[in-house]
C-alpha cells in the first residue's frame, strides 16, 4: 500500500487510529493481568501496590474510556460526511424549481423509485401538476418512467440514484 494512498484516505487513518487505541488497550490489560497473575503466584494478591478490586475497576473504566472515544472517532467522521452530503444535495438540487424539488427529494427519500399516483399524497400537489413536472424531469434526463397498466412507477436515473443515495 503506498503511503500516499495511506495520507488520501482519512476513513484508512482513522481506523488505523482506533485499530492502534484498542490495541494499546490490549496491551495494558495484558501487562496488567501478567502483574496480577504474579501477584496471587506470589501470594502477595492482598499486599499488591494496586489492589486487585481497584485493579479491576480501572481496566473497566479503561476500557470504557476506549470504546468511548473509538465510537466519537468513527461516528464523528461518518456525521461529518452525512453533513457534507447533505449540503452538496441541497446544492445540487437549488438548480431545480420548488415543485422539482419536491418530487426528487420524495423520490430520494424512497431510494430512487415511487409510484406516480404516490406523490399527490406526498407532495400536496395536484396529480395534473405532477404529471406535468414528471414529464419536465423525464426531459432533463434525471428521471424515467415505467408503464406498468395503468400505474406508473418513476425511476431516478442510475448515476443519480448513485450519487444521492449510493453514499448513504
Amino acid at each position: 500500500m503506498k503511503l500516499t494512498y495511506f495520507k488520501e484516505n482519512k476513513t484508512l487513518r482513522n481506523v488505523f487510529l482506533v485499530l492502534t487505541i484498542l490495541l494499546g488497550f490490549v496491551f495494558i490489560v495484558s501487562f496488567s493481568m501478567i502483574y496480577v497473575s504474579d501477584a496471587i503466584k506470589n501470594n502477595n494478591a492482598c499486599g499488591c501496590v494496586i489492589p486487585i478490586p481497584y485493579m479491576i475497576l480501572m481496566l473497566s473504566s479503561l476500557g470504557l474510556f476506549i470504546g468511548s472515544l473509538s465510537s466519537y472517532l468513527l461516528i464523528s467522521k461518518h456525521l461529518r460526511d452525512r453533513g457534507e452530503l447533505d449540503k452538496n444535495l441541497e446544492f445540487t438540487l437549488n438548480f431545480l424549481d420548488n415543485d422539482e424539488r419536491k418530487i426528487m427529494n420524495q423520490l430520494i427519500e424512497n431510494k430512487g423509485e415511487l409510484n406516480q399516483s404516490k406523490f399527490e399524497k406526498l407532495t400536496g400537489l395536484h396529480k395534473v401538476k405532477i404529471h406535468r413536472i414528471l414529464d419536465k424531469l423525464k426531459g432533463k434526463g434525471l428521471i424515467v418512467k415505467e408503464t406498468n397498466g395503468k400505474a406508473n412507477k418513476i425511476n431516478m436515473k442510475e448515476e443519480l440514484k448513485n450519487i444521492f443515495i449510493g453514499q448513504e
